[in-house]
């Protein structure tokens, strides 16, 4: 096999997310409890055993020699405290539940569930060991099927040496649709990443350089809560409806076909455009994570009233988020790698790998030990059965509530998440610029501030474009003739219209930038005194004696919304500070970042009375465009000049034809531009509007 395609096979994000988090192992579960229904009239049981097996498989990797015993001091801790609290209650059922049903059966079904994990383990080692031998897919897939053949085989001696014919040919079937489920899911597994296992360890550790870089301590903190809740949730969600269900067979069924069109579903829809272009992965985490919480409300309040279609339907919205949540965490995954690579100056795409494997493992563990602590709860309360006297079936669903607060941790932690989709294509463009002997200091300062500093993105202002939006709506017009080239930043220029260009252009414009804005409206010092010369103070409505406060009120919210827009403040009356304005502007275009530009002068000698015109097109200062010129001198690249004209009367937004600033040119630059653009603007404008200075 090629380097390529081994390479494809590896790490992350092939097979998704570990133990039950993979989806296909759900069906050995079910497998189980369907089992213990039939032989013991139990079904938690059979489940618990199954749940016992997992857990001892990954529990011993935390006691002897492996990835585990590399995980930080802490976690691994945690891990063996909580292992022996775990041990001591399956001890229980093995050694004290044998009491009330013959030992006989309970360890036929313990030796079906063990049966059950032998085969997808030996399956996964079998594929494994055929891609590492070279091996093509036809013989890798024989030698599977060979072994669960003599597994089924070994499954029919016990089954018909211990139970009837027609209770055994149903649990053999039953076993047969295991292995097949798991021969279909194989194509999931992959190698184990491959590296230095010492590069690996070093990332864990708790003195490395990677646990003050605020990305990824936060993305490590999501991914481990988001396994760990996810572990807790689908068995529990799976028990409460074997447990309630008349006929358990048909209940799982349905319910599993519930899962897997609702994770079919969910894919084909995160593979539109929509989705995978405009929605950043960290913003599907966070509706993922919210569609599961709400479903898991649903289902307690629901279910406590005994509505299993009820139940259903929670599952069914709870996959979906889950798997919005699972597929956002391996694109964020791959992302971390190139912030990780920025801030250790190297590439650590395999010793990541393997480090996050055996996070995402080890919070499978501690899920798991939590589910199986909810399942023996309610085997040695109630028998297993809630048909008979013990746990209440009202008291039930309220074991969910570890998962539910889970998830609810979960989501403020996401919140904490500074990647975006602009913050990936940046650090890399970085990445890129380094492979090729170049630098950015401008955008190497920009990501340590976005990346290793703590910096948290600007949701709230997320929320409050889409409350404003009805209100402003204007059809956007040319956004799609627009041509952004990908190392050169581009200015856009808007005419005012008073407030309504300011406000429809942050509102409705597809692309990201940073607004130059006013010194009396940016700097807080000055907001309080402009906003009540200017509006407050003009309002008659308001009593004088509530000027003030209201003021002050609406200064503190206008400089939120200054800083959540990353805007730059102009400084229109102090040359000195002017300068600033400019040095900023050019440290944001060399780091890649659009500029938007409102060049009219309200107080232009030609217009009636000062101000910014309500319709048309004022004239431009010229001075603006300086800012290209430095942009030119500091890194060699021309920008363009979009024009945009916002008509309030329309509701439209359009984009004009751009210009792009010429060095060469032998008259005054600044000025051809700011005609060139004004005189585009009183084009899309219409007649008439140059004339206006109403």
């Amino acid at each position: 096999m090629g380097h390529t395609a081994r390479a494809a096979r590896t790490g992350p994000g092939r097979g998704g997310l570990p133990g039950f988090a993979a989806f296909n192992r759900l069906f050995g579960y079910l497998y189980c409890m369907l089992a213990s229904t039939a032989i013991l009239s139990r079904p938690v049981l059979g489940g618990a055993l199954y749940m016992i097996g997992q857990v001892t498989v990954l529990f011993s990797r935390l006691v002897l020699p492996g990835d585990f015993r590399q995980l930080p001091r802490g976690l691994r801790r945690a891990g063996l405290v909580l292992g022996m609290v775990t041990g001591i209650l399956a001890l229980g059922i093995l050694l004290v539940y044998p009491f009330a049903v013959e030992l006989p059966l309970l360890w036929l079904v313990f030796a079906l569930a063990c049966l059950v994990l032998l085969m997808g383990e030996l399956a996964a080692r079998i594929e494994r060991s055929g891609l590492r031998r070279g091996l093509n897919w036809v013989r890798r897939r024989v030698r599977i099927a060979e072994m669960m053949l003599l597994c089924c085989g070994v499954a029919a001696l016990i089954l018909f040496f211990s139970q009837t014919a027609q209770t055994a040919w149903y649990l053999l079937g039953g076993y047969a649709l295991c292995c097949i489920f798991r021969f279909i899911s194989l194509h999931e597994v992959g190698l184990p990443p491959e590296g230095p296992q010492e590069a690996a360890w070093e990332l864990l550790r708790e003195d490395h350089q990677l646990a003050q870089v605020n990305a990824y301590r936060v993305f490590r903190a999501v991914m481990m809560i988001t396994i760990t809740a996810l572990q807790v949730t689908m068995i529990l969600i799976y028990t409460y409806i074997g447990t309630t269900a008349d006929s358990l067979f048909s209940s799982l069924a349905i319910a599993f076909v519930c899962l897997v069109l609702a994770r079919f579903l969910t894919d084909i829809l995160l593979s539109r455009p929509l989705f995978r272009q405009k929605l950043a992965p960290s913003s599907t985490l966070l509706i993922g994570l919210s569609l599961w919480l709400l479903s898991l409300v649903a289902f307690l309040l629901h279910t406590m009233n005994s509505k299993l279609g009820w139940s259903f339907a929670a599952l069914a919205l709870c996959t979906v988020g889950v798997t919005m949540a699972g597929r956002a965490l391996e694109t964020l995954e791959r992302d971390m790698r190139d912030v990780v690579h920025f801030v250790t100056g190297v590439s650590q795409d395999a010793a990541l790998a393997r480090a996050h494997q055996a996070l995402s493992e080890y919070a499978a563990l501690i899920g798991g030990m939590i589910a199986l602590m909810g399942l023996m709860l309610i085997t040695l309360m109630s028998g297993g059965s809630l048909r008979e006297t013990g746990l209440s079936l009202t008291a039930q669903p309220l074991l969910l509530l570890p998962s539910l607060a889970l998830v609810a941790a979960a989501i403020p932690a996401a919140f904490r998440l500074p990647l975006d989709q602009r913050v990936v294509e940046k650090t890399r463009t970085f990445l890129r610029l380094k492979e090729n002997g170049e630098t950015n200091i401008p955008l190497q300062k920009q990501l340590e501030n976005l990346v290793i500093k703590v910096h948290r993105r600007r949701y709230g202002i997320k929320l409050v474009i889409f409350i404003l939006r009805p209100f402003f709506y204007s059809k956007v017009i040319g956004a799609d003739s627009v041509r952004l080239e990908p190392d050169t930043s581009a200015i856009f220029t808007c005419n005012h219209g008073e407030l309504w260009g300011p406000i429809v252009t942050n509102l409705f414009i597809p692309f990201s930038f940073r607004p130059w804005v006013i010194d009396e409206i940016a700097v807080p010092e000055a907001s309080s005194t402009y906003l009540y010369t200017n509006t407050i103070k003009r309002q008659r409505w308001i009593p004088e004696r509530l000027k003030w406060p209201v003021t002050h009120l609406v200064s503190a919210f206008l400089q939120w919304v200054m800083r959540s827009l990353d805007s730059i403040p102009v400084y229109r009356d102090n040359p000195r500070a002017l300068v600033g304005t400019f040095r900023e502007t050019a440290q944001a275009m060399q780091a890649g970042d659009n500029i938007l530009i409102f060049p009219e002068n309200p107080n232009d000698p030609g217009q009636a009375q000062a101000g910014y015109l309500r319709e048309g097109v004022g004239e431009f200062f010229k001075g603006f465009a300086m800012a290209a010129q430095i942009y030119y001198q500091r890194t060699g690249k021309r920008a363009q000049f979009y024009p945009i004209y916002a008509d309030k009367k329309k509701h439209t937004l359009t984009f004009g034809r751009p210009t792009r600033y010429d060095p060469d040119f032998e008259g005054d630059e600044q000025q051809r531009i700011a005609d060139y653009l004004r005189a585009e603007m009183l084009r899309m404008a219409g007649p008439g509007a140059g004339e206006n200075r109403a």
